[in-house]
């Protein structure tokens, strides 16, 4: 699969995955016609040669300090990633988060990434996830993927954000990487949150022989006066045969955006004039509000009483 085209190579195979999976609907029958003579259907390179999208159930524990949006926050993070059962060149991971926020809030955050992969050339999928900070919470819905090329590696995730306490709007993640050692990862990249865009540097870094532990770190500054920075401790573990970051980043587990999608509830007022209330869309239906986290010039143009900031 090294050197086709990207797109032209997941084109090609989600179409036959769509294919395969109508056919699962008849056990029987997809068992004759997705696997002729000993070949997958859903993914057309011999059995003997095909990478599953995540190489087993494998784990993800994370101990993260530092602040967000300039307040300090420390936050537990678990996660999961498993291959779908009988088609395995797609995969799931989910993303739980808990802690705290400038000692007086809580901060939790959930996140699940559906996906299609193959390890020798990229990931593309549907992401969603949820961020709390007491008592503000948004969530975040679109397409993430990620191409891979020798040491070089680029994740992006655009989608629209929504919520009882924010606006609804596009918003993004972009990450450029480079793995200066088969352990040894730095990024730089850009955010965009209902404080506006950011840049943010990253680096992780899983020292030979270290059975799956890792530090790791951000930062990010932009505008709206908005700044972050955490250190992280993590520890991987599981039914992967991964040795090195970079063999764990591209076949047991994608990439995590938690404590990240917590930016946008960062700032945020109370609006004291109805005639200034925005609309507010929970996923459902879209009704007007008056609890909005913002940049600071949307909460002072709508007149907000700001809380945290």
């Amino acid at each position: 699969m090294v050197g086709r085209p990207l797109m032209r190579t997941l084109i090609k195979r989600l179409g036959s995955a769509i294919a395969a999976t109508a056919l699962m609907a008849v056990p029987s029958l997809a068992a004759d016609i997705a696997n002729p003579d000993g070949i997958n259907m859903i993914d057309p390179t011999p059995v003997a040669e095909q990478k599953p999208a995540v190489d087993g159930v494998n784990f993800k524990l994370s101990v993260v300090s530092g602040a967000i949006g300039g307040n300090a926050n420390h936050m537990f993070i678990a996660s999961v990633a498993t291959p779908m059962p009988f088609i395995s060149s797609f995969g799931a991971q989910l993303d739980l988060g808990i802690g705290s926020y400038r000692e007086s809030y809580t901060s939790a955050a959930a996140g699940l990434h559906l996906f299609y992969r193959d390890p020798d050339v990229g990931l593309l999928g549907i992401y969603g996830d949820w961020g709390y900070v007491n008592p503000e919470h948004a969530g975040r819905v679109g397409v993430e993927g990620s191409l891979y090329s020798g040491r070089f590696t680029i994740d992006a995730f655009a989608g629209v954000q929504f919520g009882q306490h924010v606006m609804t709007e596009f918003v993004d993640e972009l990450d450029f990487s480079y793995y200066f050692t088969d352990n040894l990862r730095g990024s730089v990249g850009h955010r965009l949150t209902s404080r506006g865009h950011a840049a943010n540097v990253s680096f992780e870094f899983m020292p030979e022989g270290s059975g799956g532990w890792s530090v790791f770190g951000e930062a990010e500054a932009g505008e709206d006066e908005y700044h972050s920075a955490w250190l992280g401790l993590r520890y991987s573990f599981g039914q992967s045969s991964a040795n090195t970051l970079i063999e764990r980043d591209r076949v047991a587990d994608p990439l995590i955006r938690i404590p990240r999608n917590l930016a946008s509830v960062t700032r945020c007022g109370e609006i004291q004039d109805p005639a200034n209330y925005y609309d507010s869309w929970n996923g459902f239906e879209t009704t007007k509000h008056e609890h909005l986290c913002a940049d600071d010039k949307e909460l002072d143009d709508r007149g907000a009483i700001q809380g945290k900031k």
